[in-house]
């Protein structure tokens, strides 16, 4: 059995930098584990399958797995999926304009929508659930261990908080790149308390326009860290936006997210929020893309 497979590298416009991702159109015929078994042969931290909607209101499915499990979310593989699907003009994205679509997920119908300019530019929003936090300031000390850190590297003017993923904030961006987590320790952890990942973030920048720099680090999915991370950045946003550390503008709270610079692989994420008042009622992450490898890939 033959299937076509591209690598595409998402909030980015620079091959070879920002998150990589697999992406294969048409795999409805695939089994679970021969989704699997490509993701891991693909070994990006993602590999999107595109498939027909089993839900009514949905226009299209994407599964989405690491080398070793499927995930119920990623943000940067759904980027990287539409921007294929516009760029060969699928899905009736044969012309310049803005589409929106119904993309059914593990984490339930999320809305994207896509803007494809005249000059070729390929933008892609990705809408996600509102989060809800849970201040963990609790796990400070196991934190300190993981990360290998001192106290005074806390940003204590923001508390810890945990979704499905654990976030910390950190006082230096020095601090952000000199980290050497102990990735074993931080699976074991990670594990017991049934989290997906955990999150280290500044509000100290690498380029002026943005507003907060991170890494993500994900043992036990198979990702020691994540290059650039949607759905860490977009529950991030909202976390900045209820601290006061950004501010709406006619109800539109707009951030920039660094990402992926510690390990060479520099990304920026378009955070958008809606607002009412001190609301927050839609969250959406997105980006820019650019496609470097285009193959086929034999399985049996």
């Amino acid at each position: 059995m033959k299937i076509s497979i591209r690598q595409v590298d998402a909030f980015t416009q620079l091959p070879l930098t920002g998150n990589p991702a697999g992406v294969v159109l048409g795999g409805e015929g695939l089994a679970d584990k021969q989704m699997q078994m490509i993701a891991r042969e693909m070994s990006v931290p993602e590999t999107a399958f595109v498939l027909p909607p089993t839900v009514p209101d949905a226009d299209l499915r994407i599964r989405w797995f690491t080398p070793t499990v499927e995930v119920p979310l990623c943000g940067h593989a759904t980027v990287a999926s539409f921007h294929v699907l516009a760029h060969d003009g699928l899905h009736g994205m044969g012309n310049t304009g803005s589409y929106a679509f119904k993309l059914e997920t593990k984490s339930g119908v999320l809305p994207v929508t896509v803007d494809k300019s005249r000059d070729g530019n390929i933008e892609v929003m990705f809408g996600l659930t509102i989060p809800e936090f849970t201040r963990a300031g609790q796990y400070k000390l196991d934190i300190m261990r993981i990360l290998n850190i001192a106290i005074e590297e806390f940003e204590n003017r923001m508390p810890i908080v945990v979704t499905n993923y654990l976030y910390v904030p950190i006082r230096r961006l020095h601090t952000i790149f000199s980290m050497k987590p102990n990735f074993f320790a931080m699976s074991q952890f990670l594990t017991n308390r049934n989290l997906s990942g955990l999150c280290v973030f500044t509000t100290e920048t690498v380029d002026k326009g943005s507003h907060v720099h991170s890494r993500f680090f994900a043992p036990t999915v198979g990702i020691n860290e994540d290059p650039v991370t949607g759905s860490a950045n977009g529950p991030l946003g909202v976390y900045l936006f209820e601290r006061g550390e950004v501010e709406a503008s006619g109800g539109v709270v707009s951030i920039v997210g660094e990402q992926g610079d510690v390990i060479g692989r520099k990304g920026r994420v378009a955070i958008r929020l809606l607002v009412q008042g001190t609301a927050v009622t839609s969250v959406s992450i997105g980006g820019r893309a650019v496609t470097v490898l285009e193959g086929e890939m034999l399985i049996s």
